[in-house]
């Protein structure tokens, strides 16, 4: 990363702000202005390490694709209250692996959490750890959303749509 001598004094007057406005974290701010001040480039990378590098729209309509068919399969279950598909494997949304999907995780916390967008999948935090499924889940997800895509992605699905989903 590399910054022009005005972005470098920019951001060393930010941290100079920051290090008054937060002064439980003015040692922080303090250390990234000196980096800055001095001109140490091999540690400019702490500058934005907290900084992801930001999701693909398509990867962001594959998270809300697959919470848009979990409210549908939410939705059949709250009317039918049929046992056999509240019992089945991926009847519940059971997140993204944090280790190997993490945007993905990142992502459908920040629309459940913070957007309070999918609420009935509040419901489910402590059964699917916080959304962490411990587990890769986006082939699953691809498998489940192509199901529903076959059938002409309905939003009032039936028990025989929703098994066919599930039990790919």
């Amino acid at each position: 990363m590399n910054f022009t001598e005005k972005e470098r004094l920019n951001l060393i007057n930010q941290y100079k702000i920051l290090s008054k406005l937060y002064p439980e974290d003015s040692e922080h701010y303090d250390e990234l202005r000196e980096i800055l001040e001095d001109g140490y480039e091999i540690f400019y990378s702490q500058i934005s390490e907290w900084i992801s590098q930001g999701m693909p729209k398509d990867a962001g309509k594959f998270v809300l694709d697959v919470l848009d068919l979990y409210r549908a399969i939410e939705d059949y279950k709250r009317m039918s209250k049929d046992q056999e598909i509240i019992d089945s494997r991926y009847s519940y949304f059971r997140g993204f692996d944090g280790n190997n999907e993490g945007q993905y995780m990142h992502f459908a916390r920040f629309l459940i959490h913070k957007q309070n967008k999918f609420s009935e999948q509040k419901d489910y935090l402590r059964k699917n750890d916080n959304l962490n499924s411990h587990m890769p889940m986006v082939s699953t997800y691809e498998k489940m959303l192509s199901k529903w895509e076959e059938i002409g992605k309905p939003w009032n699905l039936n028990a025989q749509n929703i098994n066919d989903i599930l039990n790919i």
